[in-house]
């Protein structure tokens, strides 16, 4: 009951001040009101929720990472709070301490220092795994320990689901705070379009229902805006009643790809359904056979929707279809079973243009191109997937007061471009990233000279040495630097949370 009062004896305070933050707030004296007189986090907390060096946990945790690069990096400790007043007092310690800290929700980030960090405190959310509908199954809630396939086995069973991540070990959080495409965006728009609300640990511990009415700003900010301004420690997600769906991956040889990508382009134009989804990747197999994979999804348990005709009828042999009516869950295995989850090394690199036809074809031509320079990188799987932003989606990104992404309905649709790897060898790290770079740059030069050039990055996409941020425009990237002063005005998680993408810039230099 303590800490209760005092916690809401410090938002008073708060509230009746010009900012946010006091301008004399006390870290210390906050911890101390949280009913703790120490610094010790394995004290305070004990064996179950701390993880230090000299124990197995510890080094089974770090090894959990999907990307090598943030296995790579090993924290002081490992906190894994049950609730969110534990999140409050391990932002009060770092801050009284001077100590860095990341947070990892489901930790499939490439990015090294995404969601672990090297001497410091690494916060798993694996602890805070609740969830919830509400009574009339119009919200679901849920903590950050979850990754999208509790969640939408948990939905299944309510008979409804949410705008989520489609690969079932992605974690929730990340996800949902750089945007968040879906299966049914086209229908509903990105998840953070669909949050009804957040609970927040801000930086001074205090602990905030955020939403289009409390704190509407911070609301905005935090629907694209990353790990800026706080600590998610419960998102509430509008629900819609969903049962099964049809949908699962057809892979071609190289003869397909015309045709692939004229259906690819005339889905992508179309208005009339917002049900369809797809991702067309282009790949190669050992001796260096190129494949087309495209993924398909109908959000109906409908196996030939007249929209999907065109791709319906592709001629062309499948050497695999994996199609059929479905579960939301089991789609996000499906994903997972193709090697979107597959550990060792791993990048991803993005860019928009103007949806167009023959960019699309350029852009598969231009990785090609460039792919014998890295194809004898051991373990190499490189794989160019185009996305559609369809004008449907582009105008959800408006709903509840808009995001800070910066798209424009009349813009659209948008070509998503992204190049994913995953290899093995540390000594190939510098020449995949230089030729990530050269196709981004090459692509990028090809739409500019069409005048289909566009400037968002999707975070959840985007290279270490790429700034989302910059992108959403600078009207944007001012509201959000505006944001974070007024609730995070001494940058808390600008610089001791500074692993992912900051407000201020890329985390590491272009090679």
């Amino acid at each position: 009951m303590k800490s209760f009062v005092s916690v809401a004896a410090l938002l008073s305070a708060a509230l009746a001040q010009s900012t946010f933050e006091p301008s004399d707030f006390n870290v210390t004296e906050a911890l101390l009101k949280n009913g703790v007189d120490c610094t010790s986090l394995k004290i305070i907390f004990g064996n179950d929720q701390v993880e230090t060096r000299s124990e197995s946990s510890y080094t089974s945790f770090v090894n959990a990472f999907w990307s090598n690069q943030q296995r790579e990096i090993k924290p002081e400790c490992i906190f894994k709070p049950e609730k969110a007043l534990d999140v409050s007092t391990a932002v009060l310690i770092s801050r009284l301490t001077d100590c860095p800290f990341a947070a990892k929700s489901g930790g499939h980030s490439p990015v090294p220092g995404g969601s672990n960090i090297n001497g410091g405190i690494t916060i798993s959310f694996e602890k805070m795994n609740s969830l919830a509908i509400s009574s009339d199954k119009k919200v679901l809630s849920f903590q950050p320990g979850h990754t999208w396939l509790s969640v939408y086995t948990f939905a299944e069973k309510q008979g409804v689901a949410v705008n989520g991540g489609r690969v079932s070990t992605v974690g929730v959080g990340g996800l949902t705070l750089g945007g968040g495409i879906s299966y049914t965006s086209s229908a509903n728009g990105l998840a953070c379009d669909n949050v009804v609300s957040f609970e927040v640990v801000t930086a001074s511990g205090i602990i905030i229902n955020v939403s289009e009415t409390q704190y509407a700003d911070l609301y905005w900010a935090l629907r694209g805006g990353g790990n800026n301004f706080g600590l998610v420690t419960k998102f509430n997600l509008e629900a819609f009643p969903l049962g099964q769906v049809w949908g699962g991956q057809r892979i071609y040889t190289q003869e397909a790809m015309p045709a692939l990508i004229d259906a690819y382009f005339n889905l992508g134009q179309q208005e009339e359904d917002p049900k369809a989804h797809q991702i067309l990747s282009f790949a190669f197999s050992a001796p260096n056979v190129a494949l087309a994979i495209v993924e398909l999804e109908y959000v109906a348990p409908v196996a030939n929707a007249t929209v999907m005709a065109e791709y319906n009828a592709i001629n062309s042999p499948t050497i695999a279809d994996t199609t059929g009516i479905k579960t939301l869950a089991r789609l996000t295995t499906g994903l997972d079973e193709s090697g979107a989850s597959s550990p060792g090394r791993q990048l991803f690199i993005t860019w928009s243009t103007k949806l167009d036809k023959d960019l699309a074809t350029i852009t598969k031509d231009i990785f090609y191109e460039e792919l014998p320079t890295i194809s004898d990188a051991a373990g190499l799987v490189p794989a160019l997937s185009l996305q559609v932003l369809t004008k449907s989606l582009l105008q959800k990104t408006k709903k509840r007061g808009g995001n800070p992404l910066g798209l424009d309905p009349a813009s659209g649709p948008l070509m998503n471009c992204l190049i994913a790897f995953s290899w093995t060898n540390k000594a190939d790290d510098s020449r995949i990233h230089k030729f990530a770079e050269r196709v981004r740059s090459r692509s990028v030069a090809a739409a500019t000279a069409k005048g289909k050039s566009y400037p968002y990055l999707y975070m959840n996409y985007a290279a270490p040495w790429q700034n989302p941020i910059e992108s959403y425009g600078s009207a944007n990237k001012a509201r959000l630097l505006n944001i974070a002063q007024k609730y995070d005005p001494t940058e808390v998680f600008q610089q001791l949370q500074p692993g992912y993408f900051k407000l201020q810039g890329a985390p590491m230099p272009m090679p």
